[in-house]
């Protein structure tokens, strides 16, 4: 019909595609195998930046001819320190680094990229040039906050450049004030507190605070916030020894599960190979042989001296995580945590929160701690289905180190545990 625009089929459209494609080809391998011919055989000009320019801008994540690119470049670095007609150094820098923006905005996500930036920055670290690097990351941070390769990169500018913690702790303050779920911003400032200061944790309890009355159901916080109380698992130490009545057998009970034999001094001195029947393990044995009655054991930061029955155990130890934060911190904490919980009844962080706190602040429970607990890990499962699993095992695992920790302390088991 006149007057109508003919529109193309899918098959027409496909078979002009495919001839594109084609004549794209052409022009790459023609261009791959000049390029090929001039470096091999040892040109080190500007013709060869020219011609691998004019692929790597389409594929930046050639790293073969980044590679060759700052071969050539060294060569025009020498040369430049020998004569004057030779283009300049901070000249072919700066040209390079505009590629690379230039590619980064093809693909912000590739390797060879930021390798070559950071080559080049450590060609001429100036203050300028690292103050110039630390506004790019700002710009590709913005355009994605989450761009680990971007993270890395400024983290190398912060090293070279000594740029001050504050700076960067501003810095993180702002991303986070931007969106409250920029994970990577929370990590990046957990490397540049000191976790000692009892200001500087209080300080970010209280922001933390803010943030998950905020948003509750924002996991970046949470994993921040239990970064800040610090909860982790004890150094390692003897829990628990006996040795046989006959002497011929001795055996531990450790602190930490481990893959390889304990390194274990015994008194008086002998040298016992330790083995477990399952690695990795907690509890390990030694064949004593005529060594005779085992006086005393040390390994790590403990010491164990067995009695007339040949059994000791150590009541100051426990293999419950533990906070390094301030107990009146922790229990301080437990409260905001319970008053949140009132507010957001349904909301699986909070209650998982809520279960690793008392789990770790009461290490000897009553039953009716025990029933809150499992209360709570049945609400867990309620709310958060598909991770069911993984909080029956979280239970399961809190019933074993309450039975475990009543037995060697000596006190009152809170709940019958059976191992056969």
């Amino acid at each position: 019909m006149h007057g109508r625009l003919k529109v193309k089929t899918s098959a027409e459209k496909q078979a002009e595609k495919e001839k594109e494609r084609e004549k794209k080809k052409l022009v790459y391998q023609g261009c791959m195998k000049k390029i090929r011919q001039l470096y091999l055989s040892g040109d080190r000009s500007p013709e060869l930046l020219k011609l691998t320019s004019g692929i790597i801008e389409n594929i930046p994540e050639f790293g073969t001819l980044w590679n060759w690119r700052r071969i050539v470049l060294l060569d025009m670095f020498q040369k430049d320190t020998d004569t004057e007609s030779e283009p300049k150094k901070g000249e072919l820098i700066l040209a390079e680094k505009r590629l690379v923006v230039r590619c980064l905005e093809v693909n912000p996500k590739a390797y060879a990229l930021w390798m070559h930036r950071r080559w080049l920055v450590e060609q001429d670290p100036t203050v300028e040039a690292l103050t110039e690097e630390l506004e790019l990351c700002n710009l590709f941070l913005k355009y994605d906050e989450r761009n680990f390769h971007c993270w890395d990169y400024r983290r190398f500018i912060v090293k070279l450049g000594g740029t001050s913690r504050t700076s960067e702790l501003d810095k993180s303050t702002s991303l986070i004030e931007r969106n409250f779920s920029n994970y990577s911003a929370w990590h990046y400032r957990s490397t540049l507190l000191d976790i000692q200061d009892k200001e500087v944790v209080d300080r970010e309890l209280e922001w933390t605070q803010n943030a998950y009355f905020t948003d509750p159901a924002d996991q970046s916080v949470w994993l921040y916030y239990q970064w800040l109380l610090g909860r982790r698992k004890k150094s390692e130490s003897l829990l628990a020894v006996k040795q046989d009545k006959d002497n011929s057998q001795v055996i531990v009970l450790i602190s930490t599960t481990s893959y390889s034999p304990p390194i274990i001094q015994v008194e008086p001195s002998v040298e016992l190979t330790w083995k477990s029947n399952a690695v990795p393990s907690q509890v390990w044995y030694a064949d004593c042989g005529t060594t005779g009655p085992i006086q005393s054991l040390t390994y790590g930061e403990s010491s164990i001296t067995l009695d007339k029955d040949l059994v000791a155990s150590s009541s100051s130890l426990s293999p419950c995580v533990e906070f390094t934060a301030p107990l009146s911190i922790a229990h301080d904490q437990l409260a905001n945590i319970r008053e949140l919980y009132e507010i957001e009844p349904d909301n699986k962080w909070v209650i998982l929160t809520l279960v690793n706190m008392l789990n770790t602040l009461h290490k000897h429970k009553t039953r009716e701690q025990i029933s809150e607990l499992r209360n709570l890990t049945v609400k867990l499962c309620q709310v958060d289905p598909m991770r069911t699993g993984y909080y029956r095992d979280m239970w399961s695992k809190l019933l074993c180190e309450t039975a475990v920790n009543d037995w060697w302390t000596g006190g009152e088991p809170s709940l019958p545990m059976y191992l056969s």
